[in-house]
């Protein structure tokens, strides 16, 4: 690492070989600080690209790949939004569609007239130019949007308006700026002729995106491809193909194309295709770092500086202004709450994508000799930079001003219960929605035909958490046959997406074992019992389990006891307690009351005829 330093320090020895390798290990170094102190890692990734340029410190020679620099630019959104799309929420879209499309589509609008205009006045800035400008601060940071989503935990239509849009008004706004490019290089296209083009482009883009999605599931569930190294170099060579062809018809066309073929995809029939959005987010991670790097240290920062009071009136206008009207003319009859839609005006960051297409805008600007393409360039990145620094700041004392409800506390995650998991879910989802993450494809399967949202796919990575949008859940419920596996996962749940109700599962004596572990994760013993996940499995499996109910009746001498107090008989297995129409999880600490329904799993023949199911213990309950 020091020598690749070393290397970069001298003029002499720079080549983009360099550059390229000094970049990627700027880039990871500040996101592995970025991590560990939980801020978004786009701030370090701009800082570290400025202070380190050409015209900070030189250390990193950018000027040496700028010949590459515009190919990388476009082969790297092209994998960003290709991945974006491989993740877009389709089901929540389609929940709150009427939003979302109202946003991105009066917001890229509506920045573009008014910040435009501000930009005018303000800096006396060409009118096209302005409005260039205006289009480009309407583009989105899904980079920035959804690490907060996932921090803050956010309610669903909160979380799914934020992502979606994000997602969405990057390729909205992306389309504008070309068009508006195209008018700024040539002054000779009229109304007609704009509205033609972007039309146009959203056609081409739409119709090649749905083909190459679909052309793609083919090839990957062929015989051609059946190994994961061959599929995913087809996944990538075959976004990157659809892009140059969607180009090669429409310039710019290629942003939509890759969003949609990535959408598409993420729909079909493909058997791994959680491995396939492994690999691809690993690659946009590292194309999102370095880019913002090499980018960042493309800037002049006496420029920046020049313009820095200007760029901060602009993102005033910008955030107090323009982005409440957008919200309020979205939301107004929608199902958002007053509060929930403050939220959405208070939080529109702008990222990598913004970052990317200015920079290459900028690129093809000072090639045709335009005036002022560099003030468009400070201008737009002193606005990233206060967009990431400040709504990441106002992320989490906004939620709780607005007392916006982080995910949903009814919905359950059922981690690695196999067979037995879904009989559990099945129980719980009379008055729950009800996810499932489990490495029994067989199991999953089998959900998915139910219509559960359902996810094969190891919980100790943190990828399958993200697919299942564990940002959303109120309570999950782990269940593998392996108490300290199912005490990492919890760690995981606990620390990294701050679930607020952990249930786990423990063999016999764990409890005692594993008793600081449980209080430190703030998580409950699942069941009540100990859980022998391979016998229940196979009870399961082999339909051998009758469902049983026991109704606590009013002089029931079980009322008042812990459920870990009681006694439960082998071959019982309480799997809910319905309480006033509600359905609670069983665990250690709840009390029992009247009027409560225990619903159980049992093996007949393990109980014999008129005997209890649950007994009370010979000691009295505590007094409450």
């Amino acid at each position: 690492m020091f020598a690749a330093f070393s290397l970069a320090m001298f003029p002499e020895t720079a080549n983009p070989t360099t550059t390229f390798i000094v970049a990627v290990i700027i880039a990871t170094a500040a996101q592995m600080v970025a991590s560990r102190f939980r801020f978004p890692p786009i701030l370090l990734w701009l800082l570290a690209g400025m202070s380190l340029g050409p015209f900070g410190l030189h250390i990193l020679h950018v000027e040496t790949i700028q010949p590459a620099l515009h190919a990388l630019i476009e082969l790297g959104l092209a994998i960003i939004l290709f991945e974006g799309g491989l993740n877009l929420n389709l089901k929540a879209l389609r929940e709150n569609g009427w939003v979302v499309g109202r946003l991105v589509i009066l917001g890229p609008l509506l920045t573009m007239l008014i910040g435009g205009a501000a930009a005018h006045i303000i800096l006396d800035m060409d009118w096209l130019l302005a409005l260039l400008f205006g289009a480009l601060v309407s583009v989105g940071g899904p980079t920035v949007i959804l690490p907060i989503v996932r921090q803050m935990r956010l309610g669903r239509h909160v979380s799914h308006v934020l992502t979606a849009e994000a997602m969405l008004i990057d390729v909205i706004g992306a389309i504008l700026a070309i068009v508006l490019l195209q008018l700024t290089l040539t002054l000779n296209m009229n109304a007609a002729a704009i509205a033609q083009d972007i039309l146009y482009k959203l056609i081409v883009g739409a119709v090649l995106g749905i083909a190459g999605g679909r052309m793609l599931a083919w090839l990957l569930t062929s015989l051609w491809a059946k190994d994961f190294e061959i599929r995913t170099v087809l996944t990538l060579t075959s976004a990157w193909g659809m892009f140059l062809l969607a180009d090669s018809i429409s310039s710019q066309a290629g942003l939509l194309t890759m969003l949609m073929m990535g959408a598409v995809l993420q729909r079909m029939e493909v058997h791994d295709i959680q491995r396939l959005k492994h690999f691809k987010g690993s690659l946009s991670m590292l194309l999102i770092s370095v880019l913002f790097v090499l980018l960042a240290a493309n800037m002049d920062l006496s420029v920046m500086y020049s313009y820095l009071w200007q760029g901060m009136l602009l993102f005033v206008i910008l955030a107090a202004a323009v982005r409440p009207l957008i919200v309020f003319l979205s939301t107004c009859g929608s199902r958002l709450s007053i509060r929930e839609s403050l939220y959405l005006a208070g939080m529109a960051p702008r990222g990598v994508v913004a970052a990317g297409i200015t920079s290459l805008f900028v690129l093809i600007l000072q090639e045709n000799n335009y005036p002022q393409s560099e003030m468009l360039m400070a201008l737009v990145y002193i606005i990233i930079i206060v967009s990431v620094l400040g709504y990441s700041l106002l992320a989490g004392p906004l939620k709780r001003l607005l007392s916006i409800e982080g995910g949903d506390e009814r919905s359950v995650l059922i981690i690695g219960g196999g067979q037995i998991g879904a009989e559990v879910g099945r129980a719980l989802g009379e008055d729950r929605e009800v996810r499932f993450l489990d490495l029994n494809s067989e199991v999953i399967s089998s959900l998915k035909h139910s219509g559960y949202d359902a996810v094969c796919g190891n919980a100790l990575d943190p990828l399958y958490w993200e697919i299942i949008h564990a940002e959303e859940i109120g309570c999950t419920l782990i269940m593998t046959g392996s108490s300290d596996h199912n005490l990492l996962i919890a760690r995981l749940a606990h620390e990294n997406f701050h679930i607020p109700e952990i249930y786990v599962t423990l063999q016999e004596q764990d409890e005692v074992k594993h008793a600081s572990m449980i209080h430190q994760l703030q998580a409950k013993r699942l069941f009540a019992k100990p859980y022998q996940f391979t016998y229940w499995n196979d009870q399961a499996y082999r339909k051998r389990l009758i469902y049983e109910s026991l109704r606590i009746e009013p002089d029931s001498p079980l009322i008042g006891y812990r459920m870990a107090d009681v006694r439960i008989q082998h071959g019982v297995q309480p799997i809910t307690v319905i309480r006033e129409g509600l359905t609670l999880v069983p665990h250690d600490d709840l009390v029992l009351a009247m009027n409560d329904e225990i619903k159980m799993l049992m093996r007949p023949e393990r109980v014999q005829e008129g005997q209890p199911l649950i007994l009370p213990p010979t000691s009295p309950p505590a007094t409450q």
